[in-house]
Order: C-alpha cells, then structure tokens, then sequence
C-alpha cells in the first residue's frame, strides 16, 4: 500500500511539473500586448479607413485577406465607404488575447481589440484580430460594427 501511494505522489507531481513547464515556456516568447498592439492600431486603422483593398492587402496576413474573394472585399469595402471620413480614433480596449506555441513558428500572440472611431457620419467600432509572430504584427480580421451599416 505505501508503495502505491509513493506512485500516485510521484505521478501527481509529474503531472503538475509538466503543466508548471507548459506555462514557463509560453511565457518565455510572449510580449507585452499593451507595448505592442496599441501602437500598431494607431497606426493601422487610418489606412483601414481610406477603404483601398491595396492598404489591407499591405496590413492583413494571408490568412485574412484569403479569407474572402477579391469581389467580396470590395463589396465590403463599399459598404464601409459609408461610414465617411475618419475623424479620430478612441483608445484600444484588448477584448481576448491568447498564445500558441508551435515549433514551425514559434510563439505567436493573438489578440483581440475594440477600438472605439468617430467619423463624419457618427460613431463606430472596429474589432481587430491581432497577431504578432517573429517581431511583425499583422490583422487577422477587421469588423466595423455601426448602426451605419445595418441600413
């Protein structure tokens, strides 16, 4: 019996070392998203907003521009040109943010942004799919949420 339980405690420990090694090494590649994205979003969605698939060809990775057809971007696209000009961007509030580590790519950091916009038109969010992998960050997705665009 005592040697069963000097199993099961060698096995609990295990268990809990791996876990405990699991979490260090995720950490280890991951950045700081508050250094890292804000930033980048600052940047980015003025050249969103101009509505030019070229811009979002430029910002997007190939997983998000592919995940549409050219002929759907740019009827996106039209429909965002109802938004009007942009007039100011509010300040980024992170939604979800997650890392995933993988030994083609290393660590890569995925997070998820509502950014508060006002244009000429009204008020207006964008929700931005982030990642960021061997120092470049780069737009999963793009979703402009306005009463706007319901019409």
């Amino acid at each position: 019996m005592k040697k069963f339980f000097k199993y099961l405690g060698f096995g609990f420990l295990s268990v809990v070392v791996f876990f405990l090694a699991v979490i260090v090494i995720t950490s280890i590649g991951s950045i700081d998203k508050e250094e890292t994205f804000p930033p980048y979003i600052a940047e980015a969605v003025p050249k969103l907003t101009t509505w030019d698939i070229e811009q979002y060809k430029l910002l997007m990775s190939e997983q998000g521009i592919g995940a549409a057809t050219p002929e759907q971007w740019e009827l996106y696209l039209e429909m965002f040109k109802k938004l009007g000009q942009l007039q100011s961007v509010g300040v980024p509030e992170l939604q979800n943010s997650r890392v995933a580590s993988t030994v083609a790519s290393g660590n890569t950091t995925y997070a998820v942004y509502l950014v508060p916009l006002i244009f000429d038109t009204g008020e207006a969010h964008v929700q931005l799919g982030l990642q960021h992998n061997d120092g470049k960050v780069e737009i999963n997705s793009v979703r402009f949420l306005s009463d706007l665009l319901l019409k």
